[in-house]
């Protein structure tokens, strides 16, 4: 009985399976043979050893078969769409992830942001209400001042693409000083009055 192996290079299939000998992992570009009667892997050194296919317990002369050389093709290289913000491709299968790759169930931590960023207009916005309100309406401009700053240090921190984050809190802490002003004012009317 004589059945048929393959010497091979694992490739994207066997990447990742167990050698049929010694249980080990056989990874990407390794040398390996294949069994043409059951289709397991194992690795070159194993089979050296073993001289059988363990998965199919198959016993019997084998006839190695190196693959035919195979006459080098151009790949064709095609535009790919450019990556969006939080996407990478996954190590293992090749897809476009963010963050986490359903098919293959790998975790990719997401990589920093490095493309262009802009200042948000809202923490803008935030400041000229608060440097206006140094001069004149600090009571009604100031906690207005505070609020829109809050709220552009919250959407500065959810998305990497925009900056700001000085702006808004310059725009905090002008709005908390106005307040107190404010107040301080209104004490001291109360204290000259009485």
């Amino acid at each position: 009985m004589s059945h048929t192996v393959r010497r091979v290079k694992i490739g994207k299939l066997y990447d990742g399976s167990s050698c049929c000998c010694c249980g080990d992992l056989l990874f990407f570009d390794d040398d390996g043979v294949i069994c043409e009667a059951c289709g397991s892997p194992s690795h070159i050194r194993c089979w050296d050893r073993v001289n059988r296919c363990t998965a199919c317990s198959a016993r019997g002369s084998y006839d190695i078969q190196s693959p035919p050389p195979q006459a080098r093709t151009q790949v064709k290289q095609t535009s790919r769409r450019i990556l969006g913000v939080g996407e990478n491709f996954c190590a293992t299968c090749g897809d476009i992830v963010s963050g986490y790759c359903f098919r293959c169930s790998n975790l990719y931590p997401q990589p920093a942001y490095t493309g262009p960023r802009e200042t948000l207009p809202e923490a803008t916005h935030a400041l000229t209400l608060a440097l206006i309100g140094l001069v004149c309406f600090g009571f009604v401009l100031g906690p207005i001042a505070i609020v829109k700053g809050t709220s552009a240090k919250k959407q500065i921190a959810a998305d990497p693409r925009y900056d700001g984050e000085a702006a808004a809190t310059a725009a905090q802490i002008i709005g908390a000083i106005e307040i107190l002003m404010s107040v301080l004012y209104l004490l001291r009317l109360i204290v000259t009055n009485t």
